[in-house]
């Protein structure tokens, strides 16, 4: 639109110069007047105008095989842009799920170790308790093997306390015959009921002598109730039944004047 606008002037200008020129040159050849020089004026204004004069430039002719070639080199580095982004998104991608993959195997190897070690905690827990178990039933079987043998002790020594009693009650009474002679031996089985009763007596070996055989059953029936027995059936039934309740007694002839 700039460049138009100094077309018409221009034009009117030159044709204005043109004119000018003309007239000048014909009343230089009709007068012969001296050769006049063009005002300083006016050439400067035909320098200037000149010199603002501009041609309209043609259109810059179009190269369609190196348009097309920059467009395919822009394509191509878009799509290499490209590429390159969805490489860096796969690597992030990757990154990522490795990195979620080995936070998940180590969450698993500690979760692996500490069950190992609440495993191992629990059975040497269970060692612990097992021995503990053993000793303290070591312990009790070893206190109850006393106590059992303290038991025996106390039994024996109760049931010889009255294997004693009731013999001191048959010699008490025990009349020996003239055939007697010292050494000779005889042992008599006892039956008791719980009142300390006699129910029966019986030589289990025989001294030799018949008389004095029967001067020792002679003696049991004469005591017939013995009290200490009647005592332990009632304080210590199970002893009675287990030791007492059949006796057997030995009577040694001793201490005779021969």
């Amino acid at each position: 639109m700039r460049a138009n606008s100094y077309v018409l002037p221009v034009v009117v200008s030159l044709l204005f110069h043109g004119l000018l020129i003309a007239v000048l040159g014909f009343g230089w050849e009709a007068t012969e007047e001296p050769e006049r020089t063009m005002p300083q004026f006016v050439q400067a204004k035909l320098v200037t105008v000149d010199a603002t004069v501009k041609k309209k430039k043609a259109p810059k002719k179009v190269d369609l095989r190196e348009k097309r070639r920059q467009q395919e080199l822009e394509r191509q580095r878009k799509a290499e842009a490209e590429k390159k982004r969805r490489a860096a998104l796969e690597r992030k991608k990757k990154a990522e799920a490795e990195k979620k993959r080995k936070a998940e195997a180590e969450r698993k190897r500690k979760a692996a170790e500490e069950k190992a070690r609440r495993e191992k905690e629990r059975k040497e827990r269970e060692r612990r308790e097992q021995r503990e178990r053993e000793r303290q039933s070591a312990f009790d079987e070893a206190l109850e093997d006393e106590e059992e043998l303290l038991d025996a002790r106390e039994d024996a020594q109760a049931v010889m306390s009255i294997a004693q009693a009731i013999q001191q009650r048959i010699e008490a009474v025990w009349s020996l015959p003239p055939s007697a002679r010292n050494g000779m031996v005889t042992e008599v089985r006892i039956s008791f009921v719980p009142t300390g009763r006699v129910v029966a007596a019986d030589v289990t070996e025989s001294s030799g002598n018949a008389a004095l055989d029967r001067s020792v059953l002679n003696a049991v029936r004469k005591v017939e109730v013995f009290p200490e027995v009647k005592d332990l059936a009632r304080e210590e039934p199970a002893l009675f039944e287990r030791e007492v309740r059949t006796t057997r007694l030995i009577f040694r002839v001793e201490g005779l004047r021969q």
